[in-house]
């Protein structure tokens, strides 16, 4: 098996796919396809009150190498920022340490295995699709639902040539490494993975059997998402990414809406403080009455998105 860098923040899931693998695509985040030249909007805001300004750029965390460059917007929005604010800081978190923390959490610690914690037939499922991907499930019947579900993932998307590597705020971070800015960010891993780690295990199980139950429609369902990203079509994206998230209204609180209102006051001291930010924060975090454009909007900050 290829050893799998996995990410947690939120991105894209399609309105064909069932709602917790939703909710699981918006983690991992993905889009295919090319950045056109020329695109009126962007998924970039420019947040103001009386005196300063930040801005605001949700995240794609898998793209393809030609999807670069970014809009202008973006990178100049970039080039105009003195730190770029991340939901976790790239920079500082290394990928052996990261691999570590990850797979401390995702092994089962009291000798029972994914074969125990989950019915045969969601067993079954998940051990024909990983036959599908390559995988032998032998390795994967130590780890947890969750993280299972995320590695089929990964390695599906893998195999359609997209790469975390080349996400938006993976290219951000290096680029900020490289012209000697600032990162900071606004969780830490070991929180993310708890997010996680800690949902019910029906939630987890659920998780898992409808993921490799419509692994086949991120190949076949995606263009919407991917156009409606490039075009900045706030709406068209919300109801894509957030539609089945909803079903699971726990689920849903836990992991967009008590986030988005935990960054909100840092966001607000970026603000008043005059820091110059750009954060970048997972798309799904930005959209829908529940993201933080709208609670900026009711807290009566000027947005304007690029």
């Amino acid at each position: 098996m290829h050893k799998q860098r996995l990410k947690f923040p939120e991105g894209a899931a399609g309105r064909v796919v069932r709602p917790l693998v939703a909710f699981m695509l918006a983690l991992v985040s993905l889009v295919v396809g090319r950045i056109a030249e020329g695109q009126d909007k962007s998924l970039l805001w420019k947040i103001s009150d009386d005196k300063n300004s930040i801005f605001l750029l949700g995240s794609i965390h898998y793209l393809r190498k030609e999807n670069y460059p970014l809009n202008k917007a973006i990178l100049e929005a970039f080039d105009g920022s003195k730190v770029i604010v991340l939901e976790i800081d790239l920079n500082s978190t290394a990928a052996e340490a990261a691999q570590r923390l990850t797979l401390e959490k995702a092994v089962y610690r009291d000798g029972t295995s994914l074969a125990q914690n989950v019915a045969p037939d969601t067993y079954q499922l998940a051990a024909q699709r990983a036959k599908e991907l390559g995988v032998d499930m032998r390795i994967m019947n130590p780890m947890k639902p969750w993280f299972v579900a995320l590695t089929l993932v990964a390695i599906k998307l893998q195999s359609l040539g997209l790469d975390a590597n080349s996400g938006v705020d993976r290219y951000l971070a290096q680029r900020a490494k490289n012209n000697g800015k600032a990162t900071r960010g606004l969780e830490t891993l070991e929180f993310q993975i708890g997010l996680l780690d800690q949902l019910p295990k029906t939630d987890q199980e659920q998780m898992l059997r409808e993921t490799v139950r419509e692994l086949d429609l991120l190949d076949k369902n995606i263009d919407e998402i991917v156009r409606s990203w490039m075009k900045g079509d706030v709406d068209l994206l919300a109801k894509l990414l957030l539609a089945g998230m909803k079903e699971y209204p726990e689920v849903y609180q836990k992991i967009i809406v008590e986030r988005n209102r935990r960054w909100l006051p840092e966001i607000e001291k970026l603000i008043h403080n005059g820091s110059g930010a750009m954060l970048v924060v997972g798309g799904a975090h930005l959209v829908g009455q529940d993201g933080v454009i709208e609670m900026l909007k009711t807290k009566g900050y000027s947005v304007e998105q690029k």
